[in-house]
């Protein structure tokens, strides 16, 4: 590629659609063409990849880009032997922002799934407990560049001063590098959440958790830093999981021999007023919810090596057979993300 002698960049470009992802991103070391080329195409082509990653170790990524001809891949990421659960087949993944994946297994790792970079996040001031599992969220606060990882404990203190349930709350913040520690009260006894992954809608993360045998949502205000519960549209549940789609919140939950769908309208009204059920279905039994999709698709688990991609609005879906099986607990969810070139050591200095 040196002198006079380039070929014309739209033959470029048609080549580099045909080569693999790797071999193509280590051409960038070639020269300082080919490393400007081979973003440009990143950020315009592949830019429009979508990706769902799924709760397995090795983690697996099925592309959900190509309709009728969805491909699952299996992720190279060679994270440190110390960070990782020993005996663990899962990893839970927390949220994704510009391509970069924050997953937590013995420690928190910022992971490029496409480059398979990544970066160990500091460790919290909260101790592991293996009696309290901890949650955790990826969210922003007032601006997208105050990027922050909240990780929280619902823990029952016996002391007579704190009768009720606490939650211990760490928050990292990207801007500062550091970890701060709160705790709140809960009303009520015996809480507990049901899922490790929170959703973040609209400045608000939601966990589905558990008081005393009733299911509900645990809602923090990441700008006020400020928790309360929000009432489901139903009572009692089998299975249930939380999502977000279009700028709104959504449940779906399994009932004996069919699944519903429920939009919450807004934030912090009567539940009455707040929910309503978009789709039920009676045509899948039996199957655990993995991750509610922009565009109207439901991630579903049939069995340990079988994933359903559920197409709503058009009442299809499609099964897809896993190289890895997942374990089934309805506490792991799957998670959606835009393949990028961004380094993981690099995230806070490039958020836009």
């Amino acid at each position: 590629m040196a002198g006079k002698h380039h070929l014309p960049e739209e033959i470029i470009f048609d080549i580099f659609v045909r080569l693999p992802t790797k071999p193509l991103l280590r051409f960038r070391c070639l020269s300082k063409r080919w490393n400007r080329l081979i973003s440009h195409h990143f950020t315009k082509s592949r830019s429009r990849r979508r990706m769902i990653l799924l709760p397995s170790d090795p983690l697996q990524a099925i592309d959900n880009t190509i309709h009728g001809n969805l491909t699952v891949h299996q992720m190279t990421s060679k994270f440190p032997s110390s960070s990782k659960n020993i005996g663990s087949k899962h990893v839970t993944i927390v949220g994704t922002f510009n391509g970069i994946v924050l997953l937590a297994l013995k420690d928190m790792i910022l992971y490029n799934p496409l480059t398979g970079a990544f970066k160990i996040v500091p460790s919290s001031p909260l101790k592991a407990s293996h009696r309290y599992p901890d949650a955790y969220g990826f969210c922003y606060g007032t601006a997208r560049d105050d990027l922050k990882i909240v990780r929280i404990r619902l823990v029952e203190n016996n002391y007579a001063a704190f009768a009720q349930p606490c939650i211990w709350c760490d928050v990292f913040s990207f801007k500062n590098g550091t970890w701060s520690t709160r705790y709140t009260r809960l009303v009520g006894p015996r809480w507990f959440v049901k899922q490790y992954a929170g959703t973040f809608v609209n400045g608000v993360l939601y966990w589905l958790a558990v008081r005393e045998n009733m299911s509900l949502i645990l809602a923090l205000d990441v700008k006020k830093m400020v928790f309360s519960e929000i009432q489901l549209p139903y009572i009692h549940c089998y299975v249930d999981c939380l999502g977000a789609s279009g700028g709104h919140l959504y449940v779906f939950r399994e009932y004996y021999d069919r699944f519903e769908l429920w939009m919450m309208k807004e934030h912090g009204i009567e539940k009455e007023k707040s929910w309503s059920k978009v789709l039920t279905s009676n045509g899948l039994a039996t199957v655990r919810p993995l991750a509610i999709l922009d565009g109207g698709k439901i991630v579903m688990l049939k069995n340990k090596k079988q994933v359903i991609i559920y197409d709503m609005w058009n009442d299809s879906y499609e099964v897809y057979k896993l190289n890895t099986s997942i374990i089934s607990s309805q506490k792991l969810l799957a998670m959606e993300y835009v393949p990028s070139l961004i380094s993981p050591s690099r995230l806070c200095s490039s958020l836009i």
